[in-house]
């Protein structure tokens, strides 16, 4: 017998799946929100850095930055 790890409920599922489908899709829902956000966000960034006239460039080492 396995339980939900998130909500307790008792489950049936494969070895290594800890959480009820309706806590699996909860979960992935908020991720999905979280990542969008976080797009969001990025973009608004892009386009107040671009209004100041600053260019996206790679550096040596693979990061990115504003000049």
């Amino acid at each position: 017998m396995k339980v939900c790890s998130l909500c307790g409920e008792e489950i049936c599922t494969k070895d290594g799946e800890n959480r009820c489908s309706a806590c699996e899709e909860a979960t992935a829902d908020a991720d999905f929100a979280k990542a969008r956000k976080r797009k969001e966000q990025r973009r608004d960034r892009d386009d107040a850095m671009r209004s100041l006239g600053l260019k996206k460039v790679k550096g040596a080492m693979g990061g990115t930055y504003w000049e």
